[in-house]
């Protein structure tokens, strides 16, 4: 019989190892060089769900707004265990928060800033070029474990990455 909770504090020791504080609090994993901790979720949500939630976790979807962020970000989703995600038909992704739903043209993050003003807007090939405001386009952004920013639709349910400030 394997011990499932043994199993889980090893991961997350092992993600955990040489640049975020392990005693992380709620789960989150924290970099030290900001002092932002980041929370995986793996029950798949829409788009506006996962943002509700993450607010419901007193953080907010995951923005990156540096390239330390992002690398940091990425790095949390290369140790995800893809087979733990419920309620995605796809695990292409993990939500961020990064929409271009008020205007198909300027992608924004939660923070309602223009991302190309941010430090991070580095897009994977063909993705982040909003094409329209039509609903069958994807409107919403996330990462995966080997590109940039992806552009995915809101409508899909996909895990997702909170963060929260911890600044002393």
């Amino acid at each position: 019989m394997v011990n499932l909770r043994g199993r889980a504090a090893i991961v997350t020791y092992f993600i955990a190892l040489p640049c975020i504080r392990c005693a992380a609090p709620d789960g989150y994993v924290i970099d030290n060089s900001t002092n932002i901790g980041y929370k995986l979720f793996y029950e798949a949500q829409t788009w506006p769900v996962a943002r509700d939630k993450c607010e419901d976790d007193g953080a907010k979807l995951a923005v990156p707004k540096s390239m330390d962020e992002f690398l940091f970000m990425r790095k949390i989703v290369r140790k995800m265990h893809y087979s733990s995600i419920v309620g995605s038909s796809y695990k292409i992704l993990v939500w961020l928060g990064i929409n271009n739903l008020d205007d198909y043209r300027v992608w924004k993050n939660i923070d309602g800033e223009n991302i190309e003003d941010t430090g991070f807007a580095f897009w994977s090939t063909g993705n982040g070029e909003g094409y329209s405001d039509a609903p069958e386009e994807p409107h919403c952004a996330g990462l995966d474990a080997v590109s940039w920013l992806r552009d995915f639709w809101c409508h899909l349910a996909e895990p997702y990455l909170c963060q929260k400030d911890f600044k002393k």
